[in-house]
């Protein structure tokens, strides 16, 4: 990392306050972006300043600041539109709920900072005029594909559980070897993320589904039974099986459901391992279609009519996700390709796409009630049949007729 490559608001801030008399250092995943070729996303920013000496420099320097943590001793520094979150140097002490440390001291000494982080390769700083900073060996680690803990890996890791799901996550990301005193650490202290929340672990666990790696990060979750609790379904599908299964699946949802399905669970297991995770209604919706319309089933479709159904059953938004999993277990057969071209020609598939609607029915002099729908769907049949009679004019006329 060189002083010119970043941000040119970062590095005049840098300057503003090394003049103030405090140091401000590029801290955590930007520096480990840096060495791993990515272009940072996110900008942490750490300082010596407190956050009372902070709201000081940029009310002199009539920059805007947020105190989106101040208590924490973050501020957020809103520099021509730019926001960024710098935090005062801190120690942590006693953590609580296996997530959140109960107290915290502020400190004038960044390697005390660095210290409480979890692993070393978050552990580097980067200061405007001094270079790296490496106290903890983070860069050596990082180059030699080793993960390893910021000292002690049984106190990190009983300190926040979610620390365990970060580093098989960082260990699939960056394919790195997780470090032999850490391993010994996740199969002692994996099973604390019981006590996590649902969305934590849905949070980490859907970033590994996105990988590319992502069937070893899965495994490596297994093997240390961090999923136990939340998915036990799932349980023994760890090892090379998973690992070298052939599932040329993408997405997170699908690849969940090709778990769920190599795991042979039931529809009930699947959608409680969704609550568990605190998942949306609609993405517990879209799992219960990818797994009700079974993709390891031959689907016996030979009519553009028949394909139609099955979309107008399966519903538009997991047409794609199931298709992937239909192909990964049949092939690339006759039904997916003719399924995939009746998706894409046009025709209706919806009950909504139809040219009439229930106010059209109403004009007619029906009443609002069941029988709306049930001469709506006989339109509909209709035109999945022959998808040229999706014309009011036809679909009143059909009704008309079979109401006689």
């Amino acid at each position: 990392m060189k002083f010119e490559e970043l941000p040119q608001k970062i590095r005049e801030l840098m300057e503003e306050f090394d003049r103030a008399g405090y140091e401000l250092v590029v801290v955590g995943g930007a520096v480990r972006s840096f060495f791993a070729g990515e272009e940072p996303t996110d900008w942490d920013l750490s300082t010596s300043a407190t956050p009372e000496e902070m709201l000081s420099l940029s009310k002199e320097k009539g920059i805007r600041t947020i105190p989106t943590g101040i208590q924490h001793g973050t501020l957020t520094w809103i520099v021509d539109g730019l926001h960024l979150e710098i935090t005062t140097y801190r120690i942590e002490g006693t953590y609580e709920g296996y997530r959140r440390p109960l107290e915290m001291t502020f400190t004038k000494d960044l390697n005390r900072d660095l210290a409480r982080r979890d692993f070393t390769m978050n552990a580097m700083a980067y200061d405007y005029k001094k270079g790296l900073l490496d106290p903890f060996g983070g860069r050596a680690d990082f180059q030699k594909k080793i993960l390893r803990a910021v000292g002690e890996p049984k106190i990190r890791l009983a300190e926040d559980a979610l620390r365990s799901f970060r580093a098989v996550r960082f260990a699939t990301r960056y394919g790195l070897v997780l470090d032999q005193k850490l391993q010994e650490a996740l199969e002692s202290e994996g099973e604390k993320v019981r006590h996590l929340s649902g969305e934590r672990i849905k949070q980490e666990l859907d970033q590994i589904l996105e990988m590319e790696a992502w069937k070893s990060g899965v495994s490596g979750l297994l093997r240390f039974r961090l999923l136990r609790d939340w998915i036990p379904v799932w349980s023994h599908l760890y090892g090379e099986e998973l690992i070298n299964q052939p599932m040329a699946v993408s997405g997170r949802l699908t690849r969940f459901a090709a778990l769920m399905l190599l795991s042979d669970a039931e529809l009930e297991e699947s959608d409680w391992a969704l609550v568990r995770l605190r998942a949306s209604k609609e993405e517990r919706k879209r799992m219960r279609s990818l797994l009700t319309h079974d993709p390891r089933i031959k689907r016996p479709i030979q009519t553009a009519y028949e394909a139609r159904r099955l979309v107008l059953s399966l519903g538009k938004p997991v047409l794609d996700p199931w298709l992937d999993l239909y192909r990964n277990w049949q092939g690339e057969t006759e039904e997916a390709r003719l399924i995939k071209q009746v998706a894409g020609d046009g025709s209706v598939l919806e009950l909504k796409e139809l040219a009439i609607d229930g106010r059209d029915l109403i004009e007619m002099g029906f009443c609002p009630g069941p029988q709306l729908g049930e001469l709506l769907e006989i339109c509909l049949d209709l035109v999945l049949q022959s998808p040229e009679k999706n014309t009011k004019e036809v679909l009143l006329a059909t009704i008309k007729k079979r109401i006689g």
